[in-house]
């Protein structure tokens, strides 16, 4: 199969669709928006690539102040194996490595860069530890704290102290401290928000201060997602928040949460291949281009107005027609933006980053496939 990409200074309008376009100035604001808020305090921000997939655009958030310097964090073994290829030196797993072929990937990544790897199992531990001692490595370990989420993670207290003093039995492992995902917390009141925030977080600062009672040291304590992250990154104990959406965003987030300084960055370009009747249109763009309803509803028309989704089917979308788009023709333009991010990134080869219009960058979406 042939792909022509596009150069940098062509038109968006001549983009071959469907394709997936960053607005750059969005991008950077996104960026910096995050990464100021840290720059004068204790807390850093560690960010997640498990959306976006793209080593171009996580080399420009862990090189900006206020970040890891060259840190990450990443879902899988595969992913943080591209991210590491890409530069980055200090990688922390957000899920647990299970598994021998998996926990074989991730100590000769050990090898290569500092690794954190995320247990909430004594047998998990153990095998971590004898796949250490075989390689010669020895691999940092954060206990998952379950907080409110009700997904993985060790109870809070003392069930996490007896797991932390398990992983420093081990020969060739390091107990590096906690961390804990208090999830996408959509509640539109930002005081309600807020309050369940905290009460999540502060689960996890309680245990770590039950580590810190029996001795036990904990250098990292890490939480704060998209719709958190000042208010978990703000609160003190905590030593690095791991955000991820914020970068990209969809309608899923800012249709829940308003106050939301981040702005839309990604849309999907389609083109009209047909006009059965004044008040349809039809797209080259359908679910596999841009994800299912299932991802919590239709994409979003942002060009034109006028225009809504009606239906997706496999590689056609159904547009609604207002009088106000009743001239859209065969051949023109339309942006979608979709409800989920990560359920449209993974059907693309590349981002098309654009600027005023005009071609800037071509990013390799290196890690789609990284589901391993």
């Amino acid at each position: 199969m042939t792909v022509i990409l596009p150069r940098p200074g062509e038109s968006a309008d001549t983009l071959d669709t469907p394709a997936l376009v960053l607005d750059m100035p969005i991008i950077e604001r996104n960026i910096d928006i995050m990464h100021h808020f840290f720059r004068n305090r204790p807390a850093r921000v560690r960010n997640v690539t498990k959306g976006h997939k793209c080593p171009a655009l996580a080399q420009k958030q862990m090189v900006t102040e206020g970040s890891i310097p060259f840190g990450l964090c990443c879902a899988k073994v595969s992913e943080a194996e591209v991210m590491v290829a890409a530069g980055a030196r200090d990688v922390r797993m957000i899920e647990q490595v299970i598994g021998v072929p998996k926990i074989e990937r991730l100590m000769r990544l050990a090898r290569q860069a500092h690794v954190i790897a995320l247990v909430d199992d004594a047998g998990n531990v153990d095998m971590l530890d004898a796949a250490a001692a075989r390689h010669g490595v020895t691999l940092d370990v954060l206990i998952e704290v379950e907080i409110g989420l009700n997904r993985c993670g060790v109870a809070p207290g003392q069930a996490t102290v007896d797991l932390a003093r398990h992983v420093m039995r081990q020969r060739s492992l390091r107990f590096a401290g906690v961390s804990g995902h208090e999830g996408t917390i959509a509640i539109a009141d930002r005081d309600a928000r807020i309050m369940r925030t905290r009460e999540r977080v502060q689960r996890l600062l309680d245990t770590r201060a039950d580590l810190e009672r029996a001795g036990i040291a904990v250098e990292i304590c890490g939480a704060g997602s998209t719709t958190t992250w000042n208010i978990a990154g703000a609160m003190d104990g905590i030593t690095e928040i791991d955000p991820g959406s914020y970068v990209l965003m969809d309608t899923g987030l800012t249709d829940a949460l308003p106050d939301l300084e981040f702005g839309l960055a990604m849309a999907v370009h389609a083109t009209v291949i047909s006009r059965p009747t004044r008040d349809r249109a039809v797209i080259d763009c359908g679910h596999k281009a841009i994800g299912r309803a299932a991802d919590g509803g239709m994409p979003r028309v942002a060009w034109p107005a006028g225009a809504t989704v009606n239906r997706l089917n496999s590689e056609h979308g159904i547009l609604d027609l207002t009088v106000e788009a009743a001239d859209l023709r065969i051949g023109d333009r339309v942006h979608l933006v979709p409800r989920y991010h990560g359920s449209a990134v993974v059907a693309y080869d590349h981002f098309i980053g654009v600027r005023d219009g005009l071609v800037e960058c071509v990013w390799e979406i290196a890690a789609r496939g990284s589901h391993q």
